[in-house]
């Protein structure tokens, strides 16, 4: 029974040991973050706890990578002490370099959110007239027809386009364009897959273009 309680004893220690270190660290790497976010005003408390609780959170999650990675080194501590420096150093790295992979991860999704459109930035035209004047093109007509016959954009517009075939980053612009003046729409199918078409004022537009020879 003593050996038991002992034994006990020495693994609540050790627990108690690498939860420690983990706070230390996460506390060390929270501070250490907040001065390299280049905050003008240093003396921001609230700040400086929001790093420090979000340090001290990641550092908590160590263990849970460490498992994933089937790695002992938390093990490694029982019998080799020194392993605790090689441990806490871990931490630290783990805490700062989560900073930087969040960041870098929510400025693309910034970045992606940018470039969708969210919606008609350009006043939708009443007549063909105005739609020409607002840049229509009859280049654009050809992808709007390209658009009309379904399936992929790029293969219709081979058979449709009397010219060279634009390139698909001026057909993606255009798209993005065609989008803007409320010609084409987003649909789901049958399928709930979304898919390019002609809106009723597309479908309205090519119909009085080929009705009046303006393409």
């Amino acid at each position: 029974m003593e050996n038991v309680a002992t034994n006990t004893t020495l693994f609540d220690n050790y627990m108690l040991t690498i939860l420690s270190i983990m706070m230390a660290m996460g506390l060390l790497a929270g501070i250490a973050n907040f001065f390299l976010s280049g905050a003008e005003d240093k003396t921001s408390v609230r700040k400086l706890v929001k790093f420090v609780v979000l340090g001290i959170v990641v550092a908590l999650t160590v263990p849970l990578f460490l498992n994933m990675a089937s790695s002992n080194l938390i093990e490694f501590g029982r019998t080799r002490p020194n392993a605790l420096f090689v441990f806490a150093g871990f931490c630290l790295i783990y805490v700062l370099l989560s900073r930087f992979i969040f960041e870098s991860v929510a400025h693309k999704l910034m970045r992606l959110r940018q470039k969708q459109p969210e919606g008609p930035a350009i006043s939708t035209p009443r007549s063909p007239e105005d739609f020409f004047r607002a840049g229509l093109s009859g280049t654009d007509l050809e992808i709007m027809r390209a658009v009309s016959q379904g399936g992929s954009v790029y293969e219709n517009l081979s058979g449709l386009a009397s010219e060279i075939i634009p390139s698909k980053e001026f057909v993606n612009d255009r798209l993005v364009l065609l989008r803007q003046l409320g010609l084409l729409e987003l649909r789901a199918n049958e399928k709930n897959i979304l898919h390019m078409c002609l809106s009723s004022a597309g479908s309205q537009l090519l119909s009085e273009v080929s009705n009046g020879g303006h393409a």
